[in-house]
């Protein structure tokens, strides 16, 4: 990771805010000014905006700045650094530390994209235009890569007391629930894992955190056990693998409940409710249902998932406007890192092949393809993989998947090289 601290990175955003966007502090000031949009002052080159610096966001700034030098990118993102969800079981089991997961945003920055370190407050379609937190922007094309929000409500008492269960689905909130993982260590008791029904982001990634948190209490010899309650009738992903390894490596320290819905949570006796009874906990990972995030429905692209043009990646309601990464809801694509990465790859190429003339039907279409490792144990895992096609004359998206249930030592060192390649790919090589 490059040796830039959280100070030099909000000076280096503020700088290349100013003198990046348009080459001078006044010009600058005059572009995100919040002013009329007939003020604004004309550019000579294309802009795209791309909106969330996650897996899927960074890979189309960084990859269509590469391909089109000239054109203006711009990437919002509140956060500083970027943090990896996929792998993030392994630092909440204690196999690899947080630093493995985090990158800055140096290298995309040193490709000539302009990061803004900013929340978007709202977008003006009628008029393409990203009001954040410094005021506005305006665009030629915009990218909307934002990520999940969570369905707290979903659960009844869950949202009063959200902020003393991390759920460890969305960046760095992985932090807090490694602390309290710490604790329990000290503690042992029952750690009860809920499951949800799909949709929801990465929908193997539960099952492995529930064989990865076992394998962390029998390596370190915590009394205790990771109580699984699933609202699914097995995994949704590799459930062979997943439940061989619950049953082999696991009978003391997990148990799993297939078809268990929860029906509420009693923070205050520490007791998730559920339809079969109460279960006690003496730490809970209650994984909510999810949507898109806020401000998907804030700008009238979908409700709890926003559509686009199959097969490609455009809004359903703006041609101007691509969906990226897990806010998609009508597409048989799991909510992967992969597949943002991938889609990512595409939306790039499809923009720039738009800035250079082409209309949209001159564009054929491209779909992605999925790979996603899952760890068992600290040093074995399992995979699945998907091919995407598209039927024309049925107007709709084939899949074909493959899946290796064995659990081994090669698959972990395949995931591990998946993982450090995208990595790299994304944000350069580590300094």
């Amino acid at each position: 990771m490059s040796k830039l601290n959280r100070r030099q990175l909000l000076k280096a955003g503020a700088a290349l805010t100013a003198a990046s966007t348009l080459g001078s502090k006044a010009a600058a000031q005059q572009e995100f000014y919040a002013r009329p949009p007939t003020l604004l002052p004309a550019r000579r080159t294309a802009r795209v905006v791309v909106v969330g610096g996650g897996w899927g966001g960074t890979t189309v700034a960084r990859k269509l700045k590469q391909q089109r030098p000239e054109a203006e990118v711009v990437l919002i993102e509140p956060k500083p650094l970027f943090m990896s969800c996929p792998m993030s079981n392994l630092f909440l089991a204690g196999v690899k530390p947080l630093e493995f997961l985090v990158f800055d945003y140096t290298q995309v920055v040193n490709d000539g994209v302009v990061f803004v370190q900013e929340r978007v407050l709202d977008i003006h379609r009628d008029r393409r235009l990203v009001r954040t937190t410094g005021g506005y922007l305006a665009y030629d094309f915009l990218v909307l890569a934002p990520g999940i929000a969570y369905m707290y409500e979903a659960i009844p008492g869950y949202a009063e007391v959200q902020h003393l269960l991390p759920v460890g689905f969305k960046p760095f909130e992985h932090v807090a629930l490694r602390r309290m993982l710490d604790r329990f260590d000290e503690t042992g008791g029952e750690l009860v894992l809920y499951i949800p029904n799909p949709p929801y982001r990465c929908p193997p990634g539960p099952y492995e955190r529930a064989a990865m948190l076992a394998w962390r209490l029998k390596s370190k010899g915590v009394k205790g056990k990771v109580i699984v309650l699933d609202a699914n009738p097995q995994p949704l992903s590799k459930a062979p693998g997943f439940l061989a390894a619950y049953n082999d490596l696991y009978k003391d320290y997990l148990e799993y409940h297939p078809n268990t819905r929860i029906t509420g949570l009693d923070y205050g006796k520490k007791l998730v409710k559920t339809e079969l009874g109460d279960v006690p906990f003496t730490l809970a990972d209650l994984i909510p249902p999810m949507k898109a995030a806020e401000i998907v429905r804030q700008v009238g692209l979908g409700e709890r998932w926003a559509n686009v043009q199959l097969p490609y990646f455009l809004s359903e309601k703006d041609e101007r406007v691509y969906l990226v990464g897990d806010i998609t809801g009508n597409t048989p694509y799991p909510k992967s890192g992969m597949i943002a990465y991938v889609s990512g790859n595409i939306v790039a190429r499809h923009i720039s092949q738009r800035l250079g003339g082409k209309a949209l039907a001159e564009i054929p279409p491209e779909l992605p393809t999925n790979v996603c490792y899952s760890f068992v144990d600290s040093e074995e895992a399992i995979w699945v993989s998907n091919a995407y096609s598209w039927d024309q004359a049925a107007q709709q998206i084939k899949a074909q998947s493959t899946v290796d249930n064995q659990r081994s030592a090669a698959n972990s060192t395949a995931a591990y090289g998946w993982a450090q390649s995208l990595w790299q790919d994304m944000f350069g090589p580590r300094a």
